[in-house]
This record gives C-alpha cells, structure tokens and sequence, in this order.
C-alpha cells in the first residue's frame, strides 16, 4: 500500500510527533488507516502527542477577499464628498472596460485613492463579519 503524505507521522522527539490537520482528524475515527497506524505509534513512544505545524499569518498582508465592487462603492458613499467620488470611480470603471484587467485597474486606483487603511480596514471587517453571519444564517437555515 502506498503511503501519501497527509497519512505519515514525522518523528520529532520521543514526546512529540508531527502530523497533518488531515491525519489528526482522522486518526480519531475508529478503523482508519490514521488510527492504526497512530496506535502503532504509540505502542512504541507511549507519553507521544500530535501536533500541527501552524502558519504564521502575516499582520501586515492586504487583505483583499472582500474588496468587491460593491464594498468599493458602499465604502466610497461613507466618504464627506461622495457625490465627486462616485463621478470619479464611475469614470474609473468606464476606462477599466479596455484594460486587460478590469477589477486589477479599478482596485489600483481605489487603493492610491482611499491611503487611510485604518478606515478601509475597519470596514471591510464589518463587512467580513456580516457575510460570515449571513453564512452562518444560511448554513443553520440548510439544516
């Protein structure tokens, strides 16, 4: 049988193994192949414990997931002189139509534009926790 990666346990210390999330999830369902092969593990390094190599997040790293056309102008409607900035983003999507990449254009110039990230970040995390609450809204109402 051939073993994949998301099925193999990397030995660290006698204490101590590294797995993926993939097997730690299923080395705790009955009669896996991840079960079996954790209980061998442990028959041999009886005080070892799993752990899961975690990713660093980068604090400074844009986030871009929820900036959508939409949040641009709901954004730029916040703003004390909205009435010329919507005349300025509706030129801007007017001109991004015969570049290569619409959004990429339309994106550029909304981030030279709006510098105040503290402002911009603020409300795109109001917009990410509506949409994750509009999620949870739907995945309770699915079920």
């Amino acid at each position: 049988m051939k073993k994949t990666a998301a099925s193999t346990i990397r030995y660290i210390d006698d204490n101590t193994a590294l797995v993926t999330k993939a097997f730690q999830k299923n080395a705790c369902i009955f009669g896996t192949e991840e079960f079996k092969m954790w209980r061998e593990y442990k028959e041999i390094f009886k005080d070892a414990v799993m752990t899961t190599k975690s990713i660093k997040k980068n604090p400074n790293q844009k986030n871009r997931r929820n900036l959508t056309f939409k949040n641009m102008v709901g954004f730029i409607q916040t703003q004390p002189n909205a009435k010329e900035l919507m005349e300025e983003y509706e030129t801007i999507q007017k001109r991004s139509k015969i570049q290569a990449s619409p959004y990429q254009y339309v994106l550029s110039w909304f981030e030279a534009k709006f510098e105040g990230y503290n402002d911009l970040k603020q409300f795109m995390a109001q917009k990410e926790e509506e949409r994750s609450a509009e999620d949870a809204a739907s995945e309770t109402a699915n079920d």
